[in-house]
């Protein structure tokens, strides 16, 4: 069944970041680093990746200082076609980071699965320019392979702080079909959600060693959670400008 010939090529792929967790570890570091110095982790992505930005914000077992970067010709809002367009268009970064409340140490995390568009590489060069600490999430081995569309011909890879590679094959799509000339599956949000949450569990646990409270939110859902998680949005509301 093609269903197990998918599992079995997601399983390799998370399997392979279940071995690769030296640069996680770091990240994490800058995590609860940041956390500790009262700053906040904006993420970002666009087109399907901006659904892994998504999966910070707000998230039951999530972290409560976690600012998604969500603007609308990066997301499905103005359509798909018109978001993949947007992302190869060079310029944007500084109009979209001024509109969120960056600070210097805060961190941004940018999911990129080729690596190569032209938006992503310029929001990490504009970040860092501007003091935040940079972690791109992302396929070392497509971005070998794709294009480039930066102004710079540099690669999301190239001007990060930290890369934390998510081992996914160049096109995304992993199973075969019609004698391998067309393949379907993809797994790079499968990876991505996997190492945002991993990092979550990561940060939390090196918080409780420091004797920090990690700021994580309750599911809606189970006991003492309104109470909980209220205080947790009065803290961040203010700062957190999808919340």
């Amino acid at each position: 069944m093609s269903a197990n010939r998918y599992f079995q090529h997601a399983f390799e792929v998370l399997e392979s970041l279940r071995l690769d967790t030296s640069t996680l570890q770091e990240v994490a570091q800058v995590f609860a680093e940041a956390i500790v110095q009262d700053k906040l982790i904006y993420t970002f992505g666009t087109g399907h990746s901006s659904l892994l930005a998504a999966e910070g914000l707000y998230r039951a077992g999530g972290l409560a200082c976690v600012s998604a970067i969500l603007e609308p010709s990066t997301t499905s809002e103005l359509g798909m076609i018109a978001g993949s367009s947007f992302e190869r268009l060079q310029g944007q970064a500084t109009l979209i980071l001024e509109r969120y409340p960056i600070t210097a140490g805060d961190v941004l995390v940018i999911y990129s699965n080729s690596g190569v568009n032209a938006l992503p590489v310029e929001m990490a060069q504009e970040a860092r320019a501007r003091g935040l600490i940079t972690v791109a999430v992302m396929s070392l081995q497509y971005s070998k392979q794709a294009p480039v569309t930066s102004k710079t011909a540099q690669t999301l890879g190239d001007v990060a702080d930290y890369v934390i590679d998510n081992h996914v094959p160049p096109g995304d799509a992993v199973v075969e079909f019609y004698n391998d000339t067309l393949r379907a599956g993809a797994v790079s949000n499968v990876a991505g959600a996997f190492i945002w949450n991993a990092l979550v569990a990561e940060t939390v646990a090196l918080l409780e060693e420091k004797g920090v409270k990690a700021p994580v939110y309750i599911s809606s859902n189970m006991p003492g959670a309104k109470e909980h998680n209220k205080v947790l949005v009065e803290k961040y509301r203010r700062r957190i400008r999808h919340l």
